[in-house]
């Protein structure tokens, strides 16, 4: 199958400025919020009168990540037509893309894990795996951009 013409010109793989500052703005704040919620939780965390020591504003920051993280979700799905179903037809950047949408995948279902299948014992080690995906992913995105500008799409 050929990819989608427009006016009978093959269209870029590259994100229009305006959508690509949606993505970077929210990739963003999704990870300010995280990094955030990350440093309240392990290097601020005060201990209570009940048990587990937690930083106030740890609600905060997972109040943040979740509206951002349903933000990029809507992003996802804006590039998901256009950039990433045309750079598979094309067969560009295929790798980078690859690692970027599993650590994307890792952490939609670790999320998800963490508010609906988070026992206390599993909570820890998948809260873990969350944001060291988030975290890797951190570096993957600005990586298959790079590498994508470089190939010239």
């Amino acid at each position: 199958m050929k990819p989608p013409l427009h006016h009978g010109w093959p269209q870029p793989v590259r994100l229009g400025r305006r959508h690509e500052s949606w993505v970077y703005g929210i990739a963003g704040l999704l990870l300010l919020s995280g990094a955030g919620w990350l440093v309240a939780h392990y290097l601020l965390a005060v201990p209570g009168e009940f048990g587990d020591p937690h930083h106030p504003s740890e609600p905060w920051w997972l109040r943040l990540h979740g509206a951002a993280a349903m933000g990029f979700l809507v992003i996802v799905g804006t590039v998901l037509l256009n950039h990433i179903v045309r750079a598979w037809h094309l067969r560009k950047n295929h790798q980078s893309g690859l690692v970027f949408l599993g650590l994307l995948a890792a952490m939609v279902l670790t999320g998800y894990a963490l508010y609906y299948f988070g026992g206390e014992e599993a909570r820890p080690w998948i809260s873990k795996v969350h944001w060291i995906a988030g975290l890797i992913s951190a570096a993957a995105l600005p990586i298959h951009v790079v590498l994508g500008r470089r190939r010239k799409q």
